[in-house]
């Protein structure tokens, strides 16, 4: 092994162990044996923990992998990603402060827990638990993934990828198992600095040594113009695609759902989104950075494989200048931490499914009984690492691909949260739970569809992009014909109901006379 290789393991030791120090702390923070302070902390997580917790889960390996290697293979038109990510903000802003506030009357853990709650079908339910977990999993495993080629690559191979593969989801299922969702929001506010430090050093190592954005783009313009083309209309559907998708389903992640759920207070949570639209300026600028000196640093695409570039970019800055090694070696680690940051989170809420929402369930258990359930929690959590890293040994696509993927099935369930927070439960007025399903077998079979036929897309439009907007149509169209259909009887129901009133502010049957001459 050279010496970048023996640092950059004892840097990940030493980073591991405190992730393991830190659980063990959360362990003996824990106040009681329920779901709600083994998935949710007790609810107690204020406005930082709360902030860097969902800042380090949404910026994964797919952040510091996915991104840079779409750009790279892609080209300058994937710039636009920086608005995709902070379109993400948007996305919680249609509905999380409504969640809150019905999650902490009704002590919700999981995402299902709302739609139990608000559309009362076991079939809702458990289709939407299928999906949050093929989901979760797939996203368990491009983390996984980008673990395994971010050591490879930097050491040159000298650690195998399978090594990183299990070694990494030993470590993740270890502390999280130990301390719960206490320890993963406390490892994410650690991950969530060391990630933007990370970010930092590579923009000024990247300034430095390949130069400024506007050096980089010009660069790319001479070596490969086909990468910095003016983007025709069908790129720009791309582009609306993707933003779609990041702006919909990312806060329909289980995890992301589930620090809303342990939020101290609604400003804190209103405070967090807001920065939350803004840091992707950065972040999201950063990566895109990272994909474009790709281009200018290896223009003859095909040397190495595009979920490489990161790496690739990384090695050279520390090859190209003695002084960028140990600031090379803090970005290294920052995007191990980004890739474990969200790891643990897919994994933590997985195993909170499939305790709360099919096993307990599957029992009968009141929510009470479920609310202490915990004993299946570790056993969940050691069966899904053990079959995401059995998967991760031969990935089938890209991370770029898995990315979408989940996406596409993941939004199919936004009409069910962005528009049943509308109204509550027994409003004549909100979705039903027939609308929502009619919606959800929409957009699945249209995403179907279009994924067997020869198709990739719809003009730029990804097969779930066009699946989400038959779905919202599906939902919105039969609540309007319901409500047309039923005006009379609503229009009857609130005369008679405002006709009570009055007869009461006035004393009673005295006025009914009055009020029936009018």
């Amino acid at each position: 092994m050279n010496d970048l290789t023996v640092d950059f393991v004892f840097a990940c030791i030493l980073y591991v162990v405190l992730l393991v120090v830190i659980g063990a702390f959360a362990r003996q923070a824990r106040r009681d044996s329920t779901l709600s302070d083994m998935f949710l902390a007790g609810r107690t997580l204020g406005f930082g923990v709360l902030l860097l917790t969902l800042f380090a889960t949404q910026f994964s390996g797919n952040s510091f992998s996915g991104f840079p290697a779409q750009v790279y293979r892609e080209g300058l038109a994937y710039s636009m990603g920086v608005m995709f990510t902070v379109g993400v903000a948007t996305g919680y802003l249609l509905f999380a402060p409504r969640l809150y506030r019905i999650a902490r009357q009704q002590r919700f853990v999981t995402p299902t827990d709302y739609l139990r709650y608000r559309f009362g079908s076991p079939i809702l339910s458990y289709v939407a638990t299928g999906i949050f977990i093929l989901a979760l999993t797939n996203f368990l495993l491009a983390q996984l993934t980008a673990l395994g080629q971010a050591f490879f690559t930097f050491t040159d191979g000298d650690i195998p990828y399978w090594l990183v593969v299990v070694l990494g989801g030993i470590v993740v299922l270890v502390y999280q198992v130990m301390g719960g969702f206490r320890a993963v929001a406390w490892t994410d506010v650690f991950q969530g600095v060391l990630i933007m430090v990370g970010l930092v050093l590579v923009v000024v190592m990247l300034w430095a040594e390949v130069g400024s954005p506007a050096a980089i783009t010009k660069t790319v313009a001479l070596l490969r113009p086909d990468l910095a083309a003016t983007p025709d209309l069908r790129t720009c559907f791309i582009w609306l695609s993707n933003f779609l998708l990041l702006a919909l389903g990312s806060p329909l992640y289980p995890q992301a759902l589930q620090r809303v759920y342990a939020a101290r207070r609604v400003p804190d949570l209103k405070r967090v989104i807001a920065i939350l639209a803004l840091i992707p300026l950065f972040t999201g600028s950063a990566v895109v950075l990272i994909g474009a000196a790709g281009i200018a640093l290896f223009p003859q695409q095909g040397l190495f494989a595009s979920d490489e570039v990161t790496f690739r970019v990384i090695a050279h800055l520390m090859e190209s200048n003695a002084l960028t090694y140990y600031p090379v070696l803090v970005v290294m680690v920052a995007i191990v931490a980004a890739i474990m940051s969200t790891a643990d989170s897919c994994l933590l809420s997985v195993s909170s499914m499939l305790t709360k929402d099919v096993a307990a369930q599957r029992k009968g258990l009141s929510a009470e009984q479920a609310e202490r359930y915990t004993r299946l929690a570790p056993w969940f959590s050691i069966i899904v690492m053990a079959v995401v890293v059995g998967l991760a040994m031969r990935p089938l696509t890209t991370l770029w691909g898995l990315l979408v993927i989940k996406f596409e099935i993941l939004i199919q369930l936004s009409p069910a949260f962005v528009l049943g927070t509308l109204h509550d439960p027994d409003d004549a007025r909100g979705v039903t739970v027939r609308e929502v399903m009619a919606g959800l077998v929409t957009g699945l079979v249209v995403t179907l569809a279009i994924y067997m036929s020869s198709w990739e897309s719809l003009y730029g439009l990804h097969a779930g992009t066009v699946g989400v907007l038959a779905n919202y149509i599906v939902v919105a169209g039969s609540r309007w014909v319901r409500l047309q259909r039923n005006r009379p009887l609503t229009a009857g129901l609130t005369t008679l109901s405002a006709a009570r009133r009055n007869r009461a502010a006035v004393g009673g049957a005295a006025s009914s006379p009055r009020l029936v001459g009018e």
